[in-house]
């Protein structure tokens, strides 16, 4: 395949168009300024082990793009590095220290979310957020979290954001745990509004829902299905009531609405 290498820095490709899956030759440590970027055909990239710096623009706009693994060790993802691409999901290792804007995601928000999995501090912490890694404050205070686990840190970080954060990081701190607490019901309503189940089976494993607040839940879960004709989440928040208040949840078959 036709790579440009200088210095183990990848500067282009510049094999056919119409390849569509590309590795990455082990010695490369850093993939150059829109090396591969608009090759719309490209399906897979295999990238080197020893890579620890994408640069922006890298993979921009190849839209049959869907998945990418990134190796242990890479430090920088620079902007729009896998902007306009098809990649709805991606892991990020413990290794990485920075991602620029629009990293990941594309041009409109009818792409949906992005789910970005960091392997942070020997725990991985889903963060989804609408179309676009944006890159700028309250993404990097995400960063900065991870960084410096704490209720200092925590408190700084945008109130969606939190929430995700306190599912993986409430065993860590008393705080964030009764920062979690309080706000489980907005914390259930926000999984139930994105139609995050696995959200959901997170925030149901804390034991935080309580017999005061399921009621409401199910509920909520009710009306959710009534506009979405998706029964998923009121099926999740009744079982947890059958398994955690069985004295209580005789009632529950007067009101659901399957």
């Amino acid at each position: 395949m036709g790579f440009e290498i200088k210095k183990h820095v990848l500067i282009r490709y510049t094999d056919e168009p119409d390849v569509t899956e590309i590795t990455v030759p082990d010695d490369v440590t850093e993939i150059g300024y829109a090396a591969f970027a608009s090759r719309t055909i490209l399906k897979k990239v295999n990238l080197p082990p020893n890579l620890k710096i994408i640069q922006a623009a890298a993979f921009e706009q190849c839209t049959s793009l869907e998945h990418i693994t990134l190796p242990d060790g890479l430090e920088r993802i620079e902007g729009s590095a896998f902007f306009d691409t098809n990649i709805k999901e991606a892991d990020i290792p413990e290794s990485v220290k920075f991602i620029g804007s629009c990293a990941f995601g594309a041009p409109n928000y009818d792409f949906g979310w992005i789910t970005l999995n960091f392997h942070k501090n020997q725990k991985k912490t889903r963060i989804r957020t609408e179309a676009l890694w944006l890159g700028y404050t309250p993404e990097f205070r995400i960063l900065e979290f991870f960084d410096n686990p704490c209720y200092e840190t925590f408190s700084l970080l945008e109130s969606n954001y939190k929430i995700q954060i306190a599912v993986s990081y409430y065993d860590t701190d008393e705080a964030i745990k009764n920062y979690l607490k309080r706000i489980i019901k907005k914390a259930v309503t926000l999984a139930i509004d994105r139609n995050d189940t696995e959200l959901l089976t997170d925030l149901l494993n804390t034991g935080f829902i309580t017999k005061k607040n399921i009621d409401f839940m199910i509920q909520y879960a009710i009306e959710h299905t009534q506009k979405n004709e998706n029964p998923e989440f009121q099926v999740m928040l009744t079982d947890y009531k059958y398994q955690h208040f069985p004295a209580d949840a005789s009632r529950i078959t007067k009101t659901l609405k399957l």
